[in-house]
């Protein structure tokens, strides 16, 4: 039987190229989206084009019962549970901290970290009390932010930085032994929301940024999902660290 992945967050940038990756691994893939439904057919019709054992649901980081039945769905669906990648993130808005409102802040946390430890939740929940014993990974993708900061991202920043310290505290739970714990620091991928968020609408753009920031390539989405399989997952280079970090070259 194959084994089984659950991706959250799989309908553009990172998520897209991690289920086309462990497709052509043969894994048993189930994602999830948020707004864009068109792309998730569209990327069902391909894994069933593949003959990929798959599933697919909405799944809301903001409503606690949305992600709750998006793991029930995923319990119904597949017997086995081999990795759990959260990659699911909302929008980022940029604003200075100055001006963002008090009443603001417990909603944006509620999607960026209380979601994402739900989310946490239900798979450690899952994993802890399957009954076979094949391998088990959560990969949490982080963000280089969590590091450095970012300009006017400060509350997505506080985010990924909790959910790394998360990652770091679980690693050291009494479930150590049967579940690798880890949180991938990325920096400068090629995605869309990478491209938003710069204001990069073209390879000139890009060409420029890259110059500002003296680095002379930034990954795709396709070497990261790569990397993510092939150092990760397949070979397990990762050794005691809870903390990886891929940076561009």
């Amino acid at each position: 039987m194959n084994k089984s992945i659950f991706i959250t967050g799989g309908t553009s940038g990172i998520g897209k190229a991690l289920i086309d990756e462990f497709a052509k691994n043969n894994y048993n893939i189930f994602f999830t989206y948020f707004k864009n439904l068109k792309e998730a057919k569209i990327i069902s019709k391909n894994l069933q084009n593949l003959n990929i054992n798959h599933d697919f649901v909405k799944m809301d980081l903001s409503n606690k019962s949305s992600i709750n039945r998006a793991f029930k769905r995923f319990r119904d669906k597949f017997k086995k549970f081999n990795i759990f990648i959260n990659n699911a993130s909302p929008k980022i808005k940029r604003e200075e901290f100055l001006k963002i409102k008090d009443s603001n802040i417990l909603g944006v946390l509620n999607t960026l970290l209380i979601g994402n430890i739900i989310s946490l939740k239900n798979a450690l929940k899952h994993l802890v009390n399957k009954k076979d014993n094949s391998e088990s990974i959560i990969i949490n993708i982080s963000s280089y932010s969590a590091i450095t900061g970012g300009k006017n991202i400060h509350l997505y920043a506080a985010a990924k930085a909790a959910l790394n310290i998360l990652t770091k505290a679980l690693s050291e739970d009494k479930f150590k032994k049967k579940i690798k714990i880890i949180s991938v620091v990325p920096r400068y991928i090629d995605t869309p929301t990478f491209r938003k968020n710069n204001n990069i609408k073209n390879e000139n753009d890009l060409n420029s940024f890259k110059k500002n920031k003296k680095i002379k390539l930034i990954k795709k989405s396709d070497d990261f999902s790569k990397f993510i399989y092939n150092k990760i997952v397949k070979n397990k280079d990762y050794k005691e660290k809870q903390i990886i970090y891929y940076h561009a070259r």
